[in-house]
């Protein structure tokens, strides 16, 4: 099985993980020879990158005990901004002293929000005229068999091979790559622990032990990062049930409400939001700089939520990430508007480009450049649906420049928009065509190679064909259809022959394109304020247990994964 073909290398002087050739494809040339231009330190460790002040500040040293110092932090301003709802509470906080009185402009809280006039009048007519975002999917159907063959998963337990988790964690896992391919797949089911948000275990009744065993693999505890993993997924875990069983038990008194926090804060929740700990603390176990690495994981949750403003504003959840930022949640009335909408796109637009466009190859920017493919082959979002519905707001030319900047200069303290970026290295900013001199030049180059025509299909699936699609205005389910089944079985394809790094860096330049050049990202953020309402006071996962049953499963579960862990 070309699995076999996978290995992590262990010298930093070649960059992070590379896949050998398989049996019918070629060499998957070095990020080097794709443009990547870091320096290495002179000791050969990896590059600590400039910028990311507030994040290195953070995360320190990015060792097990900082992340888990973190994930509780976040557990416990979760817990305070619930306990809003209801009031006014305490807040144990180590910026202001043990049970101290914290300024109320300091408190992380729900507040309510509310659509601006103009939005909510462009909503109601976009209704009239039968323009209505379906409810969102369950993101349970099984990928197809086809898919499961070229990826020899047929056999793989159901949970994994959904749509939904395979074109998830299961695509950033084969991206990144890992020691072996036991430890890939162990390190695929520990990122599963994210699936707890959307109610799998719920539904899959082997879920939970099939994580929990994922997390006790000594097998790939020894490898190097390994034991940093799966120790951080133990971490997490205990915050996501943290806040599923909050929701559960204010969920009805949530909707058209949001967290309202600093920029500290975001930075704080968004990295336990991701759900993707293990992920990261591998990453800084392995050398990579950790505040580039929780930047990254940060980034993770604006690339989640751009699709998902206008569904959480109506349901229970209050951690949307464009609805957090002080422009919205601090504002006179709570009023979601048009303006503050592009101002936050703008802001974390211009956080991911160094990401996407220079650091594209490290692991954790791996993982953020397939959210954007994720968002269009899970049977969850219905992107390319919402950006034919938002695309009459989004802006048709590219940035010029195109723009980028630090999370702690887009944002001031009290986690308001600053307007700040800069123009992006030359070196990295394409010309904006639908089909960029970057890819012409690139694709230019795999046809010396093989490849090409794999490569360009799949540029087509997730950039050129969608734009095609919302340009022509028609909603065609067949189409969307199409185009999703595709990129998944191109993107299988494109595994199956080793060409995993040429697959990463197209993946990443397209979601460069979503985000700053055709802006499919923002119509899609606009496409979702015309949610149809069937999640209004809900929360969008599979539910079965009340809040008490949870906050015991969450315990349950912590308590096991410690034990199991010898903490």
């Amino acid at each position: 099985m070309f699995f076999q073909n996978i290995k992590w290398y262990s010298t930093p002087a070649e960059v992070a993980w590379e896949i050998y050739p398989s049996p019918t494809g070629p060499f998957s040339p070095l990020p080097t020879r794709l443009g990547w231009k870091g320096k290495l330190r002179r000791d050969g460790g990896f590059p600590v990158h400039a910028g990311y002040s507030e994040a290195r500040a953070l995360v320190g040293k990015g060792a097990v005990t900082d992340l888990r110092r973190l994930c509780l932090e976040a557990e416990d301003l979760v817990e305070e901004m619930f306990a809003s709802i209801g009031g006014g509470v305490r807040h144990k906080d180590e910026r202001f002293g043990a049970e101290a009185e914290v300024p109320e402009a300091a408190r992380p809280r729900v507040v309510q929000l509310r659509l601006s006039p103009e939005l909510a009048l462009w909503k109601s007519t976009q209704h009239a005229m039968g323009k209505v975002l379906p409810p969102k999917g369950a993101g349970l159907s099984q990928a197809s068999p086809r898919v499961l063959a070229v990826l020899g998963a047929g056999d793989w337990p159901e949970a994994m091979t959904t749509t939904n988790a395979l074109f998830g964690c299961g695509m950033a896992s084969l991206l990144i790559g890992a020691a072996d391919v036991r430890t890939l797949f162990s390190n695929y089911v520990t990122d599963m622990a994210f699936y707890y948000e959307h109610g799998y275990n719920h539904v899959f009744p082997s879920f939970h032990r099939l994580l929990h065993d994922g997390v006790a693999d000594a097998h790939a505890r020894r490898t190097l990062g390994g034991r940093q993993r799966r120790e951080a997924v133990a971490a997490g875990l205990r915050y996501i049930q943290a806040k599923i069983a909050l929701e559960a038990a204010h969920g009805t008194r949530l909707k058209d409400a949001a967290a309202r926090m600093d920029r500290r804060t975001a930075q704080v929740i968004s990295l336990s939001e991701s759900s993707l700990l293990g992920m990261a603390a591998e990453a800084m176990a392995r050398g990579f700089d950790a505040a580039a690495v929780m930047s990254d994981l940060v980034f993770s949750s604006p690339g989640t939520d751009v699709v998902d403003v206008g569904c959480d504003l109506v349901n229970s959840e209050v951690m949307n990430s464009f609805l957090n930022v002080a422009d919205i949640a601090a504002s006179e009335g709570g009023v979601v508007s048009e303006p503050a909408l592009r101002a936050i796109y703008d802001a974390y637009a211009a956080t991911g480009a160094r990401m996407l466009t220079q650091r594209w190859h490290e692991p954790v920017a791996r993982m953020c450049a397939a959210l954007y493919t994720w968002h269009i082959q899970n049977d969850r979002h219905m992107f390319l649906r919402r950006a034919l519905l938002g695309w009459p707001k989004a802006r048709k030319s590219p940035a010029r420049p195109q723009r980028e900047a630090d999370f702690d200069e887009v944002f001031d303290a009290d986690f308001h928009t600053t307007g700040f970026s800069r123009a992006l290295g030359p070196a990295y900013a394409c010309d904006g065509g639908d089909t960029c001199n970057h890819v012409r030049r690139f694709l230019d180059r795999r046809s010396l190679r093989g490849g090409e025509d794999l490569l360009g299909a799949l540029w087509s699936s997730l950039v050129t064909g969608p734009l095609e699609y919302v340009r022509r205005g028609e909603v065609d389910e067949q189409r969307e259809q199409h185009l999703a089944e595709s990129s998944r079985l191109q993107m299988a394809q494109l595994f199956s022959k080793g060409l995993v790094v040429e697959m990463v860096w197209l993946i990443a330049h397209a979601s460069h394109h979503a985000w700053q050049v055709n802006y499919l990202f923002e119509a899609a953020m606009f496409g979702s304020i015309l949610d149809g309402g069937a999640l209004i006071g809900k929360l969008d996962r599979a539910e079965g247990e009340e809040a008490q049953d949870q906050e015991e499963e969450k315990n349950m579960t912590y308590i096991n994964f410690r034990n199991e862990l010898g903490c």
